[in-house]
């Protein structure tokens, strides 16, 4: 096997992984019952009226954006963009059902997994956007907001996750303090991430 094609299939295996690492952070989030990342907000809000399973109307969802972007901004959009609409949404119900099953304090449920949903989320998304090789829908969206105001990734992360999460309170969605958790911290925890996975991960990648 050639270096280039041994070069792609792990910049894949890296957004693959990152996709599922944000999935089981969204599904701490979930199990917490505190509330959503303001996506999971407006994905829980949209499965309920719906009367879908969450991690399947995150990938109907992701699919609508995906063709929206396609139509409007399609600067980013890679077959990579295509992996995540589905990685994260078949990870986080079967997460679900395993940290169900788990027997924890119910103080450590409710005040320390959102925390740690937090974290695992911007863990993920900085670990596998470090490699610039293509990005989720929603971080195409943040990117893009990015793009159009030359702001950060931060930027453009707080003004995404503050329409979703009024819209997911709109639509009756699941919210909390961590929902407020994520609106705060995500942007500025991968800001920080990203420059730290490219100098390692990023690095590994292109080898």
């Amino acid at each position: 096997m050639d270096n280039k094609t041994m070069v792609l299939l792990k910049k894949y295996l890296i957004v693959v992984i990152g996709q599922v690492i944000i999935g089981i952070g969204c599904a701490f989030m979930i199990t917490s019952g505190q509330g959503n990342d303001p996506m999971g907000v407006m994905i829980s809000g949209f499965s309920r009226l719906a009367n879908i399973p969450f991690g399947t109307m995150n990938n109907i969802f992701s699919f609508a954006v995906f063709a929206f972007m396609l139509l409007v901004y399609r600067k980013r959009l890679t077959f990579t963009t295509l992996i995540t609409v589905f990685v994260i949404g078949w990870t986080i119900d079967p997460v679900n059902i395993i940290l169900a099953g788990v027997s924890v304090p119910e103080a450590i449920v409710k005040f320390v997994y959102p925390l740690i949903g937090c974290i695992i989320i911007s863990f993920g998304v900085a670990f596998y956007l470090c490699i610039d090789f293509g990005a989720s829908i929603t971080d195409n969206v943040i990117l893009m907001i990015g793009d159009l105001t030359g702001k950060t990734y931060a930027f453009g992360c707080y003004i995404l996750y503050a329409v979703y999460a009024a819209i997911g309170l709109l639509t009756g969605g699941v919210w909390g303090y961590a929902t407020f958790m994520s609106l705060i911290l995500n942007g500025k925890i991968i800001d920080t991430l990203i420059p730290v996975f490219t100098k390692s991960v990023a690095v590994w990648a292109n080898k």
